[in-house]
């Protein structure tokens, strides 16, 4: 006849002892790591349903990205304060009152370029 234990635990399996002394059976840390492996797993399926990509996270933008954008920004910017400060003169006389639409046009495309920015 088998003699039943009442501590649920098998025989085969050695206990370990964590460092606070408390013993510890190998079922529970294969169950930890199972729980990781589906909190990491929940963490992926939450971001593909936001839609973040994993080759988001990894692949920054490349070194030329941000000093362009800023390029477009701020001669999208100065295009108008020139048009403005020299009456329509200038950056381009025969566009007249358009220059303002060229200068926004500029600074959106650095807007545009923000919203890619990692």
């Amino acid at each position: 006849m088998s003699r039943e234990k009442s501590s649920g635990s098998k025989s085969d399996e050695p206990e370990k002892k964590t460092p606070a002394g408390t013993k510890k059976h190998r079922s529970s840390e294969a169950s930890a790591a199972a729980a990781a492996l589906a909190a990491t797993e929940k963490q992926r399926r939450q971001k593909r349903a936001a839609g973040v990509a994993d080759s988001d996270e990894r692949n920054p933008n490349p070194v030329w990205f941000k000093p362009l954008m800023f390029g477009f920004l701020i001669v999208g910017f100065l295009w108008i304060i020139v048009f403005y400060l020299t009456s329509g003169a200038l950056p381009i006389a025969e566009l007249g009152s358009w220059n303002i639409l060229v200068g926004f046009g500029i600074a959106f495309i650095g807007f545009i370029m923000t919203t890619n920015w990692r």
